[in-house]
């Protein structure tokens, strides 16, 4: 078994044994897995399977949720597919806890940049040549702290039609470049705002 097969064992074994409210610490994680499986503690990482957390280098998508993160060494065992609602965090290396996302039923969704997968294959070529003759002084990907800068400056509405997760669970917000990356747009936060999904979708249509 897989690290991540182990842990969705260990906690489906404690869900089904005392319900999706036990909470348990790192340390008995650790014991239990070592107990279980034989997996040594430096080889798991609980906060990677939390439906409120994500830490840096963790795709989401491949990751499964399977606790509810409480702080302090403490996780909330919920089991897969559980229908998580709130913000999820991210503590950057030295700094306090920021939001980068919500999950929504048990759906993780991190606040992106720019929608580029609304373009043509067609555009997406040409505007990866455009960028292989533009010289940026920013990467293209806002980090974690900047989104969350941008969407906090921005009252986590859409700029473009004032929606807002708040309101409407279903909204989705991004972090969009005003002037085009492909155009020498840099990623500073005078030249990001933020929009919903659809809005985004919109402006690269129009």
């Amino acid at each position: 078994m897989t690290i991540d097969e182990q842990m969705i064992d260990l906690v489906n074994e404690i869900v089904n044994t005392h319900g999706n409210n036990y909470i348990i610490t790192l340390s008995e994680i650790s014991r239990l897995m070592l107990q279980k499986y034989g997996t040594k503690s430096g080889s798991i990482i609980p906060s990677d399977y939390c439906y409120n957390r994500v830490n840096n280098g963790i795709q989401i998508e491949k990751k499964p949720a399977i606790f509810e993160f409480l702080g302090n060494g403490e996780y909330k065992c919920l089991g897969l597919n559980y229908p998580f609602n709130g913000a999820i965090f991210h503590k950057p290396k030295g700094q306090s806890e920021i939001i980068v996302g919500k999950c929504i039923n048990g759906v993780r969704l991190i606040a992106p940049s720019e929608d580029n997968r609304c373009q043509s294959n067609d555009n997406f070529k040409k505007e990866t040549i455009e960028d292989s003759n533009i010289r940026h002084k920013t990467s293209r990907e806002p980090s974690m702290k900047l989104r969350f800068e941008i969407l906090k400056r921005d009252n986590f509405k859409c700029c473009a039609c004032g929606a807002s997760p708040a309101k409407d669970p279903s909204v989705e917000l991004h972090i969009d470049h005003i002037v085009p990356w492909s155009k020498g747009g840099e990623t500073i936060a005078d030249n990001l705002q933020t929009l919903c999904s659809k809005c985004n979708i919109g402006k690269c249509d129009s």
